[in-house]
């Protein structure tokens, strides 16, 4: 991205220190943090540091300001709002069940804050000229007696923007594949040691697989349900 003159961030409302987040990063070559000090009177802020709603304003700020600077950009926007003690603003949603603090509430408030940060995408600038991708990096809970429990890793992710056509894929996929992806879609060409499949191509069935990790066990899916 650096060779094609892209602008790398990490938009986060928590501190960037969590869990190295920021060493590793700034070690893997992006150049610009965007965490909770640098956020402009959030409207609400919990445990984790901003919210939703914050970051996402926080991010379409950024966004905007690159586009209309010519700038080409990566950005990669981190939300923990699904996150113990679930804690979000009040009278934005009809809660879906009480007390207020649930994971079914706080996934609802997080659902709502990127429905809005879409609505608000659309109308802008970036919009046509943006691959986004929403993904999870891990299911809510992992749980079992399997010493990594394969019911527990599948995790959404949906590809749109500006030209992306629609389309629904049941190829078994990893998330490793999906930066092989996003390149493509983003028209870059490039020599890169990254591993996993580009998507926007045909991928051969004995070829597909899925990777997980739990504690210290990985383990490794092909397309018939086999798993070592």
């Amino acid at each position: 991205l650096k060779a094609n003159d892209y602008h790398t961030q990490f938009i986060y409302g928590g501190e960037s220190h969590f869990d190295n987040m920021k060493s590793f990063f700034l070690g893997n070559g992006f150049v610009d943090m965007q965490d909770f000090p640098t956020f402009t009177s959030p409207t609400f802020v919990g445990s984790w540091g901003a919210s939703d709603q914050d970051l996402y304003n926080k991010a379409d700020q950024q966004f905007s300001q690159l586009e209309k600077e010519g700038k080409p950009f990566f950005s990669l926007v981190f939300s923990s709002s699904n996150h113990s003690p679930f804690e979000y603003p009040d009278n934005v949603i009809e809660p879906y069940n009480e007390p207020k603090q649930t994971v079914e509430n706080a996934v609802k408030y997080a659902d709502f804050a990127l429905g809005e940060f879409i609505d608000k995408a659309k109308k802008s600038n970036y919009w046509d000229d943006t691959v986004f991708v929403v993904v999870a990096d891990h299911d809510a809970r992992t749980y079992g007696n399997l010493p990594v429990p394969i019911g527990h890793f599948k995790i959404p992710a949906v590809i749109f923007g500006g030209g992306i056509e629609p389309r629904l894929d049941n190829r078994l996929v990893s998330q490793i594949d999906l930066a092989p992806t996003l390149l493509s879609l983003a028209g870059i060409s490039s020599e890169h040691p990254m591993i996993g499949h580009d998507l926007t191509k045909d991928v051969p069935v004995e070829k597909q697989r899925a990777l997980m990790q739990r504690d210290k066990n990985f383990a490794w899916m092909t397309e018939d349900n086999k798993v070592v």
